[in-house]
């Protein structure tokens, strides 16, 4: 049987570092994919440039990640940039693209469920004809744009009535468990169940919620509506990733698993080390239950 594979993620990086870094951390990780940020990681080298850099490396193409919205402002640019990864990914062999919901002034799901559907659809023509899926990653108000909390994807049940909406092979779930956490949702018991369906790829990071002022040296805090959070080491915050893994694999996925740990340069080549090895324990059953850390609300 297929066994679900380790990638890492070219977002732990900024325009001007182009894939060297990428390409260590891939190094790092003893994993032969990246997930490629367009056009982030493209802006250094260019795009043919930087293809051929991660080519000579070794390395494949998990997924081709964007920092697109099809809903609220900027459909139009959205659209445009899904065809340029769309493009990116096909012409690499590379099968998915990740994206993200978008947010508004109120929260209207079934109205969200509606214009997000017809903003997709033309993206998914396209994506069709190239044999690649859209991927929509479930996300959390990690920035302050969405005070009203009107993004779908942090919703299991909206986000399960969208993809059941679009009900097309070529549309589905980047799930990232640590992101339903930090938006309140348990994602074993009341995201993963309920989403299973539509997985087609997967982010893996570690959160715990704020214990201190200041989030651990090289880790970084997000907020949500008034909850902190701060990354940590995997296997040492609140997910449970052996059950998690053990659901995704119950279920028949064989993707990738993409680490991105959200921490500081200083120590992301280590922690990518250690995450890896991790993640491969949990992946061959070598894990004991997880514990969840105490920690003071």
């Amino acid at each position: 049987m297929q066994r679900m594979s380790i990638a890492v993620s070219g977002t732990e990086f900024t325009d001007s570092d182009g894939v060297d870094g990428l390409i260590e951390m891939a190094r790092s990780a003893q994993c032969d994919a990246v997930e490629f940020w367009y056009p982030k990681n493209a802006v250094r080298d260019g795009i043919d440039a930087a293809l051929r850099k991660l080519h000579r490396a070794g390395l494949r193409l998990a997924c081709v990640s964007t920092p697109s919205q099809l809903y609220g402002t900027g459909e139009a640019d959205a659209v445009s940039l899904l065809h340029e990864a769309i493009t990116v990914a096909a012409r690499t062999g590379c099968d998915r693209v990740n994206t993200y919901f978008g947010h508004a002034p109120v929260v209207d799901d079934p109205g969200a469920v509606a214009a997000y559907a017809g903003a997709l659809a033309p993206v998914l023509d396209y994506a069709s004809a190239k044999e690649v899926v859209v991927v929509l990653e479930n996300e959390f108000d990690a920035f302050g744009w969405d005070p009203a909390a009107s993004d779908v994807s942090r919703r299991p049940a909206a986000l399960a009535a969208l993809f059941a909406r679009v009900g097309s092979p070529w549309f589905g779930l980047n799930f990232d468990a640590a992101n339903f956490l930090c938006a309140a949702v348990s994602p074993s018991s009341d995201a993963l169940p309920l989403l299973l369906p539509w997985v087609r790829y997967a982010h893996v990071k570690d959160v715990r919620r704020a214990a201190a002022e200041t989030p651990p040296a090289g880790w970084t805090r997000y907020t949500d509506h008034g909850r902190a959070y701060d990354t940590a080491p995997l296997g040492t915050g609140e997910l449970d990733w052996p059950a998690l893994i053990g659901s995704l694999a119950a279920a028949g996925y064989a993707g990738y698993l993409t680490l991105e740990p959200h921490c500081a340069r200083s120590i992301l080549l280590a922690e990518t080390a250690r995450a890896a090895d991790y993640l491969r324990d949990v992946i061959n059953g070598h894990m004991p239950p997880h514990r969840r850390p105490s920690h003071h609300n």
